[in-house]
């Protein structure tokens, strides 16, 4: 099997992948909220469903995004993040939409990192995070026919 190298960060690789179903959850950023996400082979980044996206100059020149997401259990984590760049992002209905790409830490199962996610309106769909190959690189395996049998622990980091 070929590995993919992850775009936001490579170092904390392991040869060890660890096999998760195609839904667990997520735990992102250090204050570690719980998102329900889908582990999808077939989508290159990851993509989270942000709330009051607004993209803004900082010191006149640095994009800066504000944001919220909204754990599982209701509770709102706001962030104010520098962007890393903008991705083109297909339609299916056709045509592109331009998204903010930020670095976020993110936890399933035990197998933490560093993902590079694009901010997307993700109301219509059934997952709040979407986890793209480029975070699973070298790290998860995923089981089509299985779901939360992730079993590793994702501690709240309090360095946030």
């Amino acid at each position: 099997m070929m590995a993919t190298a992850a775009y936001a960060d490579s170092s904390d690789r392991t040869s060890d992948s660890t096999v998760m179903g195609f839904v667990e959850n997520v735990y992102v950023g250090k204050l570690g909220l719980e998102m329900k996400g889908k582990l999808d082979t077939g989508a290159d980044s990851s993509s989270v469903f942000a709330r009051d996206v607004h993209i803004y100059k900082k010191s006149g020149k640095d994009d800066w995004v504000r944001f919220r997401l909204i754990g599982k259990n209701g509770r709102t984590v706001r962030y104010d993040q520098n962007v890393r760049r903008f991705a083109l992002i297909k339609l299916k209905k056709g045509g592109t939409i331009r998204r903010p790409v930020i670095h976020l830490p993110i936890c399933i199962g035990g197998v933490k990192g560093l993902a590079e996610v694009n901010l997307a309106d993700r109301e219509d769909f059934e997952y709040d995070f979407l986890v793209g190959r480029e975070f699973m690189a070298s790290r998860i395996l995923v089981d089509s026919a299985s779901t939360f049998t992730a079993e590793g622990s994702c501690e709240k980091d309090d360095r946030e």
